[in-house]
């Protein structure tokens, strides 16, 4: 039903994708579909956080994550699935979503954390933003 399943991984909490990513897998695996994980990095495009960091940090930054999504991929997926990796730099929300549009993505599986009603307003939601914006099915996992 789905031809190209999308799920986005914080590398910094692994276990907060499973979920997601063994749901993909299933769909994947019964309609012979395309996984695609990605992950976002952010802040690198700001002047800020690139005053800190070298051309050659950042490289080597960007370099280490997608060594890591690499090997999440290997450990998490399987043989034979063999997903669609991408390293993305900027707002999770908006990158996700412009990712899904210029891949053709046609659904987006994520989890969401469990905020309180306060961090929720002052940093926002990354599933509410993608749910809201989103040019194609998106499923958000609770716990």
């Amino acid at each position: 039903m789905f031809g190209k399943i999308l799920v986005p991984v914080d590398l910094q909490d692994i276990e907060f994708s499973m979920n997601a990513l063994k749901l993909a897998l299933r769909e994947v695996s019964e309609s012979g579909g395309e996984l695609h994980l990605i992950t976002v990095l952010p802040g690198f495009g700001n002047s800020y956080v690139s005053s800190f960091l070298g051309e050659s940090e950042h490289k080597a930054v960007v370099k280490s994550v997608a060594q890591g999504l690499s090997d999440y991929a290997v450990k998490h997926v399987g043989e034979e699935v063999k997903p669609v990796l991408k390293v993305i730099e900027g707002s999770a929300p908006e990158e996700i979503n412009r990712y899904v549009t210029r891949a053709g993505i046609d659904l987006v599986i994520m989890r969401a954390h469990q905020r309180s009603k306060l961090n929720e307003f002052l940093l926002g939601s990354v599933s509410a933003r993608v749910v809201e914006r989103a040019c194609c099915s998106v499923m958000v996992l609770k716990n």
